[in-house]
């Protein structure tokens, strides 16, 4: 019998909650010393309104900048954390911006007239499963969104901080291949003038969507929690460890490498799920069985952070980890896109996806995701005829 909802709730933005499902003590505090080189400083952030985005324009608030501009193209989100800064830093002075990484247009002119010394790149699509259906969509927000942010920034001599993912490690999603082409975009553009550097996170505990907000969900209305597989693993981290990650990776000044946070083993979700259990337990709250559903399309059993061939070159600061990346060759990177630009603009997924493909050779896309991509070449095909003689090859 499903156990009844009782109105008792469980915080999972608490630190300490946080901090018990993941079993240590989170690593996101600046020291005064960084925060003071963000003092009188102009930054801009994209997604500004997301989880993770949000969380930076806090940390960055909180360190007394000369302005903030805001880019999101949520309405709603950037009303809400726009109202959240003027209550709690009414000193600071924020630049919303309401529009799309991906239109040029926007991004040059939030970049011109705000001349930020340093843009945060955090907009991307994130939920793998829904990407795993549309590769066009991936593509244009995760691969030619950040290409335009990127440009934006280096003609505005801004400094540039991309925010990855782990699934971009050896990927096996579409939500991975794009994030992965999202860093060698990044770094195919280091030169002396300009150093990009690119972060990696991990599953952001509590941020939306993520595993641990669908547990608790699923916990709050007895409903049981799914857990793919028993040995599934995640690397976890709060959301203020990823931004603190973003803002100490800037501050290195560490052009052309990747960075990111040592947060130790990774953490089986099914374990998170029994931790999620027993805290619930000591707030009164009803226990609700596990139920496992498979992996989907795409899903590893574990992330990695870091591909075990990188070249790691030491620790630069006690929790953070960067490695050195072999040169980008930019000449094949910018057909790659002039081919991707054409696929997308042309809806055709076959394209876009064999083009990813090519991009990150690594990768190899899973059936629901050549299915899918084959459905949206078909839908926009003036020639259906081809588009099955494609389809079925």
């Amino acid at each position: 019998m499903t156990p009844m909802n009782t109105g008792l709730t469980l915080d999972i933005a608490d630190r300490h909650v946080q901090e018990s499902l993941i079993g240590r003590t989170a690593c996101d505090q600046l020291t005064p010393a960084e925060r003071r080189q963000y003092a009188n400083r102009r930054v801009l952030v994209t997604a500004a309104g997301g989880s993770v985005g949000s969380e930076l324009v806090r940390r960055l608030a909180d360190c007394a900048p000369e302005s903030i501009t805001l880019v999101d193209q949520s309405e709603y989100n950037l009303f809400q954390i726009e109202r959240e800064i003027a209550a709690r830093w009414p000193r600071v002075h924020t630049n919303p911006v309401l529009g799309d990484v991906t239109r040029p247009r926007v991004m040059r002119a939030a970049c011109e007239t705000t001349h930020p010394h340093v843009v945060f790149h955090a907009a991307a699509y994130t939920r793998v499963a829904m990407l795993e259906r549309d590769v066009c969509a991936a593509v244009h927000t995760n691969v030619l969104g950040t290409v335009t942010a990127l440009e934006s920034a280096r003609a505005a001599d801004a400094r540039f901080v991309l925010i990855s993912s782990d699934k971009a490690v050896n990927p096996s999603t579409v939500m991975g291949a794009t994030r992965r082409l999202a860093e060698l975009v990044t770094l195919a553009r280091i030169d002396e003038d300009f150093g990009p550097v690119v972060v990696r996170v991990g599953n952001i505990l509590g941020s939306r969507g993520s595993v641990l907000k669908v547990m608790a969900d699923c916990l709050h209305r007895g409903q049981s929690i799914p857990i793919s597989h028993e040995d599934a693993s995640r690397y976890f981290m709060t959301v203020g460890e990823a931004a603190t990650l973003a803002l100490r990776a800037d501050l290195m000044r560490t052009g052309g490498a990747i960075c990111w946070l040592d947060v130790g083993e990774p953490v089986r979700i099914v374990d998170l799920a029994r931790r999620l259990l027993t805290l619930a337990a000591h707030e009164g709250i009803p226990a609700v069985p596990l139920s496992y559903t498979g992996l989907r399309p795409g899903d590893k059993l574990t992330e990695e952070l870091t591909s075990k061939a990188s070249d790691r070159s030491g620790n630069h600061h006690v929790h953070l980890r960067l490695a050195t990346h072999d040169r980008v060759d930019s000449g094949a990177i910018r057909r790659l896109l002039r081919a991707l630009r054409a696929d997308v603009s042309q809806a055709d997924g076959l394209s876009t996806l064999s083009d990813l493909c090519a991009a990150v050779p690594e990768y190899q896309p899973s059936d629901e995701a050549r299915r899918a991509a084959g459905l949206v070449t078909l839908t926009a095909a003036t020639g259906c005829r081809d588009g099955v003689r494609r389809l079925v090859a």
